[in-house]
C-alpha cells in the first residue's frame, strides 16, 4: 500500500501518494542550496530540493497557493565568488509534509536563458 500524503483542507493534494507526488516530466537533479523567496510582503527562507529544464523544488515552513507568482533568490559559486539570481515564478503545486511543505515552482524566464542557469546550476 502506498504511503499517503495528507493535507487538511480542500486543496488538490489532499491524500497525494508519494508515487503521484514523485511522478515527474523531466529527471530532477538533486540540490541542497539556500534561497529566499518574497511571497506577497513576506520574506521566506527555504532550501531548493532539486531543479530540471522545468522548474525548482524547495523544502520551506511556508503554505503558499497553486499559481500565486513569488520571486525567487539565490547565489551560484562562480571563479570569483558568487552570481546572484532573482526571478519570478509561478507556484505550481505546494504539497503538505506534515511540519513542512514542498513547494514546486516554474521560472518566469525566457527558455533559453533558463537553459543556460540550468547548466550553470549542474555545473556549480
Amino acid at each position: 500500500m502506498d504511503s499517503m500524503i495528507s493535507k487538511e483542507g480542500n486543496s488538490p493534494y489532499s491524500k497525494l501518494s508519494l508515487e503521484q507526488a514523485e511522478k515527474r516530466r523531466t529527471i530532477r537533479v538533486a540540490s541542497n542550496r539556500p534561497v529566499v523567496m518574497k511571497v506577497n510582503e513576506s520574506t521566506v527562507f527555504a532550501t531548493m530540493t532539486d531543479f530540471s529544464k522545468h522548474g525548482l523544488g524547495f523544502i520551506a515552513m511556508y503554505q503558499v497557493d497553486p499559481n500565486d507568482t513569488v520571486e525567487v533568490h539565490f547565489d551560484i559559486p562562480v571563479k570569483n565568488g558568487f552570481k546572484s539570481f532573482l526571478f519570478s515564478a509561478q507556484v505550481k503545486h505546494c504539497i503538505d509534509l506534515f511540519d513542512k511543505n514542498h513547494i514546486g515552482v516554474r521560472l518566469n524566464i525566457d527558455e533559453n536563458e533558463y537553459s543556460q542557469l540550468f547548466d550553470r546550476i549542474i555545473a556549480s
